[in-house]
């Protein structure tokens, strides 16, 4: 499996060029909001956990906001980067999917903390709303050219529309990544759960 642009939020920080008191602000914000909820925790509470003052913390970020997009923005490489690249270079659908399955999930583990604080707040939070607009607009044309190849299979549902197809091919990830890591919180992935995540999708995806 190839390595993502973002392969873990902790590998971002220790490869961006920001000050030391920052990267703490950002690793302690991702420890306490994944856990607390971005509402249950305070600037102050942030502050503590990284070992700093509040007032460092408004030195780097105005409000809790920008500190929540500082954190989320990395998300979009990670999940975009050469991930498309690669899975327009698989020739199947069975392949396609095969790839999206395992690439994505091992992503979504690495990546729990952040993902946790993006399903939790999705609903609530206007400024992850705003987040979310950002990633999909930025999507867009990589999901037409998938559209257009899987259509190109005639096992596939010739009727499928681009948010069906995004719906039929996240859904389970994101369902599975929910049961393991925001239920119980102490999951371990399964080869043949991935396994069932490759039928159900594909299942969808046909006529």
């Amino acid at each position: 499996m190839s390595e993502s642009v973002f392969e873990s939020f902790e590998a971002y920080l220790k490869g961006a060029d920001y000050p030391k008191g920052k990267k703490k602000i950002m690793q302690a914000a991702v420890d306490l909001i994944s856990t607390k909820s971005y509402n249950g925790t305070s600037t102050l509470q942030i502050a503590k956990h990284a070992g700093l003052s509040q007032a460092t913390l408004f030195k780097y970020f105005k409000t809790k906001e920008d500190l929540l997009t500082a954190i989320l923005h990395p998300v979009v490489p990670g999940l975009f980067g050469r991930f498309f690249e690669e899975l327009l270079a698989c020739n199947t659908t069975e392949e396609k999917v095969h790839y999206l399955v395992h690439n994505r999930m091992a992503y979504l583990k690495k990546n729990r903390a952040l993902m946790k604080i993006i399903l939790q707040e999705s609903f609530s939070n206007k400024k992850l709303k705003n987040e979310q607009i950002f990633i999909w607009n930025a999507i867009q044309d990589k999901l037409r050219v998938l559209h257009k190849e899987l259509l190109a299979d005639p096992r596939v549902n010739p009727e499928l529309t681009i948010p069906q197809m995004v719906r039929i091919c996240v859904g389970p990830l994101l369902a599975y990544f929910a049961q393991l890591y925001i239920v119980s919180d102490n999951g371990e992935m399964k080869e043949e759960d991935l396994d069932l995540l490759e039928k159900q999708i594909l299942g969808g995806l046909w006529r």
